[in-house]
């Protein structure tokens, strides 16, 4: 039954999108391998989810090998407030790409609807980002043209807003982090018009959970990202839990990585998270593939509930 109901999230999750893709520009959000374990960074009805208060710490460096490759950085802390079903969450990231800088603060509000055995999440986020392009450091052949000669600074607002559901052993989240187009940079030279956009994002994603033995939990997942102007993409990966000390697993994202993934728990409330994707698309003839580091800190706010990390 578990598994026919993931069939058929699946199948509604491809309809949903591919009937977004004819009005969904490139991936422009920071783009993180280990978003089964914070699911805050794509979804702000996450925030508050576990009954602790949550630190987490990400470290992104894209295609090695590559001069000015994509580098990230995000620090995010959510908790629940108080006995209410609110959840409040704070997310602070800086994504450089070559001469292009973001850096931005969000903040999110979830509301939780408990059930008997389920929970059903509402969020929303609003936020502030500062795009910065310094074009005249580009060494480029024509070192005049005027699109060269301008750089660009501009702080643009934004808001998101998800759902998330969840069981015992089942959970799926549907979201938009950035639901305004903004307009992050604008020439006009002679007849020509160009614009640099920041456009929607429209994430899905699901997991499950199957128990192997005393020992071993398997937590299959998958999120699929639109975005106009590129064909649907999505990661589909599964992780083997170790009881509460390890777990390991491999993702495969659409045409361009198969990832590794290590996580080991420190101390019961500090985890550290590693992945590494090795690109098997058109950069793998010259990038070397990519790092990627999470801390996570957990402040547990009652001591006899301290979610296992595996439970999403």
């Amino acid at each position: 039954m578990c598994m026919k109901k993931l069939v058929t999230l699946v199948t509604i999750c491809i309809l949903l999108v591919s009937a977004f893709s004819f009005q969904l520009s490139a991936q422009q959000l920071p783009l993180y391998s280990q978003y089964m374990f914070n699911t805050l960074e794509i979804n702000p009805a996450y925030a508050g989810f576990k009954e602790s208060m949550q630190f987490t710490t990400i470290f992104r460096k894209q295609f090695n090998g590559i001069k000015d490759a994509p580098q990230t950085a995000l620090i995010s802390f959510d908790m629940p407030i108080g006995t209410t079903q609110l959840g409040v969450g704070l997310k602070l990231v800086d994504d450089k790409i070559s001469v292009s800088r973001t850096t931005g603060a969000q903040g999110s509000m979830s509301y939780h609807i408990d059930g008997d055995n389920s929970r059903l999440s509402f969020g929303l986020q609003v936020g502030a980002l500062n795009y910065k392009a310094n074009m005249v450091d580009l060494n480029v052949t024509h070192a005049g043209d005027p699109i060269f000669a301008q750089d660009a600074n501009t702080l643009v607002a934004n808001f998101g807003t998800g759902i998330f559901y969840n069981t015992d052993k089942f959970y799926a989240g549907a979201s938009v982090p950035n639901i305004v187009r903004t307009h992050l940079r604008e020439t006009n030279i002679a007849l020509n018009h160009y614009e640099v956009k920041q456009t929607p994002h429209f994430y899905i994603n699901a997991g499950m959970l199957f128990t192997l033995n005393d020992n071993f939990i398997l937590k299959p997942s998958f999120l699929l990202r639109g975005v106009k102007g590129i064909p649907l993409n999505y990661d589909i990966n599964a992780n083997v839990f170790f009881r509460e000390l390890f777990s390991m697993g491999v993702s495969y994202r659409s045409h361009s990585a198969v990832v590794g993934l290590m996580d080991v728990r420190v101390i019961p409330e500090l985890r550290l998270g590693y992945a590494y994707d090795y690109n098997v698309g058109r950069l793998s003839a010259f990038a070397k593939g990519t790092h990627e580091i999470v801390l996570r800190y957990h402040i547990p706010i009652d001591r006899d509930i301290l979610m296992p990390s595996y439970l999403f």
